[in-house]
């Protein structure tokens, strides 16, 4: 039995040295073996022994010694991200966002992220080195496109790794994604509720699988309320999505016909709005505008609230939920999916009753 007072001097000597695991088992008052195998996530430590360990770590700052670490468990406790050779993409607040929760969630899981980036052509040549050299426990796959052959390599190679979005084997894979079937069909059945007959849907970029999934929505929505597919202007912006926004809602207010806009993007939509208020009209009177609203932390929405209706999904949270699953393949040998939750958000004078049940208000 370990007494108030000896714990305090044990908790007191370690933080004046490199905190080891001997002072953790001291501190828990359970044997080295079982401070080591809970740290490194073997099966045979429940998960209630495993949490006290790692709460007793992070309290006294215990930091692992990863070159012993790797010679034990054969692990480096690093994810590798790797990224196509764009200069655009870096400087898109959706992948900031994106990366601001990986980077956050595995400092607290005590994961180093290894990125780099590759031309398109080159990308499966880093995926195999990193295959082959075990130099990383696992791999982060975003924006994944139709037949995606990094998909194909990694599950080839049987290596722990996350998709950020789905595809058709998504039973074989690990990922994290945002209902991008059922938000883009309630909000066309919400537009269409509210009394507007044509709409403009400014797209993100089709070579990735959530925009053509978006688009199917809104032409299934279509149909299943017995509209014509003319009812929709369909426009598409390219990756990443920026100045796109207004130059299509100028496209589109040509046609006099359009009384919403839909966007797959809150910058596309931010934009949209500025091009709209130029040519007079006015949202939530003689126009509705509708978007998915990714909560990007340096957009202050407060000047447009209630001229746009949203769907909001955090990319911050499925940034650290990208992580987390990686580590639950490398640690539990579990593959799962992480659906992002949606809050619908609605503009001023609009009715949610069209889709009440089946959708979750902010």
């Amino acid at each position: 039995m370990i007494t108030g007072s000896n714990r305090s001097r044990k908790h007191t000597g370690a933080q004046n040295r490199n905190v080891t695991i001997k002072d953790l088992a001291a501190e828990l008052d359970v044997s080295i073996t079982t401070i080591s195998r809970a740290l490194n996530g073997y099966s045979d430590v429940g998960e209630k022994t495993r949490r006290k360990v790692i709460d007793a770590a992070r309290r006294l700052g215990y930091t692992p010694n990863r070159n012993a670490q790797r010679l034990v468990t054969r692990r480096s406790h690093s994810i590798a991200w790797v990224q196509a050779d764009d200069d655009n993409k870096f400087v898109d607040p959706h992948f900031v966002e994106v990366m601001a929760g990986v980077l956050r969630e595995a400092r607290i899981d005590h994961y180093d992220i290894v990125m780099t980036s590759e031309t398109l052509e080159r990308q499966l040549a880093a995926y195999e080195r990193y295959v082959r050299d075990g130099s990383v426990d696992g791999f982060i796959v975003d924006l994944p496109r139709p037949n995606d052959p990094r998909i194909d390599f990694l599950l080839d190679a049987n290596v722990p790794f996350v998709v950020h979005g789905r595809e058709e084997r998504q039973g074989q894979y690990g990922w994290v994604d945002v209902d991008n079937y059922g938000n883009f069909y309630n909000l066309t059945k919400l537009i269409l509720a509210n009394g507007h007959g044509r709409i403009a849907f400014i797209n993100g970029d089709e070579r990735f699988l959530y925009a053509t999934t978006r688009r199917q929505a809104v032409y299934d929505a279509l149909r299943d309320l017995g509209r014509s597919p003319d009812t929709v202007m369909y426009l598409e912006g390219t990756h990443p999505m920026v100045e796109a926004g207004f130059q299509l809602t100028e496209l589109a207010l040509t046609d006099p016909s359009i009384t919403a806009f839909l966007y797959s993007s809150i910058l596309l939509a931010t934009e949209g709005l500025a091009a709209v208020s130029r040519a007079g009209r006015v949202p939530g009177k003689d126009v509705m505008i509708a978007s998915m609203n990714d909560e990007l932390q340096y957009l202050n929405l407060a000047p447009v609230e209630g001229q746009i209706t949203y769907v909001r999904s955090s990319l911050r949270a499925a940034g650290r939920a990208l992580v987390a699953e990686v580590i639950r393949q490398c640690e539990r040998k579990k593959k799962s999916g992480t659906l992002i939750p949606s809050l619908f958000d609605l503009g001023a004078g609009v009715s949610g009753d069209a889709i009440a049940g089946s959708v979750h208000f902010a």
